[in-house]
């Protein structure tokens, strides 16, 4: 009976861990609308949670000032255009009312086949 009590408190934690990451990715998700993202040759300006088909946090640092994320993201303007892979990094830094981008950095955008 013991083990069993054990073993629905471990799914029940991995279970609010799992949702707390899902939220956390939801999270990413609405503070990148407005944010751009590389440069002259390879640039995403992201307009709408719509355009991030998928958001996978890959790392997460955090200091008491500073939180990076290293996210990959599955990415798409329109219905009838292309998708693209992209690797990410998103620099959060803390204000007097939470957390505000402060930098997104592109680190690879290729177009999916």
């Amino acid at each position: 009976m013991k083990s069993k009590s054990i073993f629905i408190a471990a799914v029940l934690a991995l279970g609010l861990a799992l949702g707390a990451h899902a939220a956390e990715a939801d999270q990413l998700k609405s503070d990148l609308i407005g944010q751009t993202m590389g440069g002259r040759e390879n640039a995403w300006k992201f307009q709408s949670t719509d355009q991030i088909k998928a958001l996978t946090i890959q790392k997460k640092d955090e200091d008491l000032k500073k939180r990076v994320y290293k996210v990959a993201l599955e990415l798409q303007a329109a219905k009838d255009t292309p998708r693209y892979a992209a690797e990410a990094q998103v620099e959060y830094t803390r204000t007097g009312t939470g957390w505000k981008i402060h930098h997104v950095g592109l680190l690879s955008l290729r177009r999916m086949k």
